[in-house]
């Protein structure tokens, strides 16, 4: 068993986006996702991993599928990988949120974080 803290995984960039992963095992992903006000995450697919995001703090605009609509804190959103998503902080708070992805996608690039260039 391991316990790890969302909130230290709570870290913004005025450069960018941060992704800082909590757990990169065999069957399952997850991360937090971290945007301050005008940063987004591009349309994208999660190919063959279903997707589980929960708005942690703040609030933004998500789209899948084309279909865009207002996330905020507490809301919980399940897309499959076919699905195309994107999310943008539309707002004046940072928003944060935790995600899950199952099975965890082969591909490397998924379990990368993104940090800040600062």
């Amino acid at each position: 068993m391991r316990i790890e803290k969302i909130a230290d995984r709570m870290v913004y960039s005025e450069s960018t986006f941060t992704k800082r992963v909590l757990f990169s095992e065999e069957k399952v992903l997850n991360f937090v996702l971290n945007l301050m006000p005008g940063q987004s995450i591009p349309p994208h697919k999660h190919e063959d991993s279903d997707l589980i995001l929960h708005v942690i703090t703040g609030g933004g605009e998500l789209t899948v599928n084309g279909e865009t609509q207002d996330v905020v804190m507490g809301d919980v959103l399940y897309c499959v990988g076919e699905d195309e998503f994107s999310l943008r902080n539309n707002t004046n708070e940072n928003l944060s949120c935790f995600i899950v992805l199952t099975p965890r996608p082969i591909p490397k690039i998924y379990a990368d974080e993104i940090h800040s260039e600062n």
